[in-house]
């Protein structure tokens, strides 16, 4: 539930004022723009859209395989914040199950898609919570006309691959795992059974759907975001000499959690002085020091999707001189990448611009990573990076400086929406300037951090 919004205004009234914001002209009135798309109807619990959305993507699964059969295993992790579904299986299915299977198979001329949850575990129940048995209430929550329990998937696959003798592997492989794909490993097994059955890979088809992102999605992404800076605003509170890492971090996390959003997108990255170079410092617990900066990185993940942003700030309020010429160099470099994105443009050219601003100033060899990356239903999300941009695209722009001999770095983030005509900035309600975010860090009460 929000919280009450007059309350909110109220508490955030410093820096509402100081961006110009008149709270009081109507107390009550929704905080989010008015511009922002709006959401999609989500069903809870889980936060997923209609059936129907799931099912359309699935048909268009389906039309660039055009034969064979394709199995698409949950393959979700348990984390701080409970079980997260994987990427690929959530997008098609909308089902957050572990242990579930997607079975596809385009040719057959009834049932082309099957669902296959595990066997339910009446003891096991007691302790995790009870599950829908098979019925015709879950069929039209999940919007399948056949689920099985996955007992059933060998005899499934076997039946449908000898109508049409092709298994697809539909999901890239993770390049840090050492054991064999979960889906490989199972068709090895279908094609010892069944003679004359091939093995293809289709690995960019959902990674390209996944990548151009559909209204309601793009709604959902600006609602992370959204979020995520009411996170910020929270943050920048606790920011302050002798003041905690931490607890710049679980102001941010506290508020994110409060508006809906289950958990964050990523571990948050809260770095003051000397961590503020370490581009995944994971563990927020050095007391902030006069004249340093500190770099949050730090976003929160609603109804599964991702936001991605990280503001650089004066611990004190203000920047020395090397600080806001390193500040305005990163500035700087975003703005040339950002002024080039399009659709058409590739991912590498808007790197170049942006690393050429860096390099010319002389500091090439201290921008350390690439410029940004795709973001949606994972952080860095599923995307062609080989394939020009497209309309429905949401990227990160992040270059980023950082000088461990100055105990001095600056990373500036946001989520770019690539459109028809060019770009827009989603996270566009907190400061880039070096001089707003002094005048931020100014309109703060004076009791700020002083808890």
């Amino acid at each position: 539930m929000r919280p009450d919004p007059a309350s909110t205004l109220i508490r955030a009234f410093p820096i509402l004022l100081a961006f110009g914001f008149a709270p009081w002209s109507s107390p009550a009135a929704e905080i989010y723009p008015s511009k922002d798309p709006p959401l999609p109807r989500l069903i809870e619990p889980g936060q997923t859209e209609e059936p129907s959305v799931y099912r359309a993507r699935r048909e268009a699964l389906m039309k660039e395989i055009g034969e064979g059969v394709a199995v698409i295993f949950a393959e979700g992790e348990e984390d701080g914040d409970g079980f997260r579904q994987s990427p690929d299986f959530f997008y098609l299915t909308g089902v957050s199950e572990p242990g579930a299977v997607l079975v596809l198979a385009p040719r057959e001329r009834t049932y082309r898609e099957f669902l296959l949850l595990p066997s339910r575990d009446p003891e096991a129940e007691r302790w995790t919570g009870e599950r829908d048995p098979i019925s015709m209430a879950l069929r039209k929550k999940y919007g399948f006309a056949k689920i099985f329990r996955t007992g059933r998937l060998t005899g499934l696959v076997l039946d449908l691959a000898a109508h049409s003798p092709v298994l697809w592997q539909i999901s890239r492989p993770r390049s840090e795992d050492e054991k064999k794909a979960v889906d490989l490993e199972f068709y090895g097994k279908i094609s010892a059974k069944l003679a004359g059955v091939s093995t293809r890979a289709l690995l960019y088809a959902l990674a390209r759907m996944r990548s151009r992102h559909s209204a309601g999605e793009i709604a959902l992404i600006q609602r992370a975001v959204r979020i995520s800076e009411e996170g910020f605003r929270a943050a920048v509170l606790e920011i302050r000499p002798g003041g905690f890492e931490g607890r710049v971090e679980a102001e941010a996390e506290r508020v994110w959690k409060s508006r809906g959003a289950r958990r964050p997108a990523y571990p948050s990255i809260v770095g003051s002085g000397p961590n503020s170079t370490i581009l995944h410092y994971p563990r927020s617990e050095r007391i902030m020091q006069d004249g340093e900066l500190i770099l949050m990185d730090m976003a929160a993940e609603f109804a599964h999707y991702a936001a991605d942003i990280t503001r650089t700030l004066p611990v004190n309020g203000k920047f020395t001189p090397l600080q806001r010429r390193i500040y305005g160099l990163v500035l700087q470099a975003q703005k040339a990448a950002f002024a080039q994105v399009r659709p058409g443009v590739y991912f590498e050219d808007l790197d170049a611009v942006a690393r050429k601003v860096i390099e010319d100033a002389g500091y090439g060899d201290d921008f350390i990573h690439g410029l940004g990356h795709f973001v949606g239903l994972d952080v860095h999300d599923a995307g062609a990076y080989h394939e020009p941009l497209a309309a429905g695209m949401v990227i990160t722009l992040e270059p980023g400086i950082y000088l461990p001999e100055e105990k001095l770095g600056v990373r500036i983030e946001d989520d770019v929406l690539v459109t028809e005509g060019g770009a827009k900035f989603l996270s566009d309600g907190l400061p880039r300037e070096a001089d707003e975010i002094e005048k931020w860090m100014a309109s703060r009460p004076a009791s700020a951090g002083q808890h």
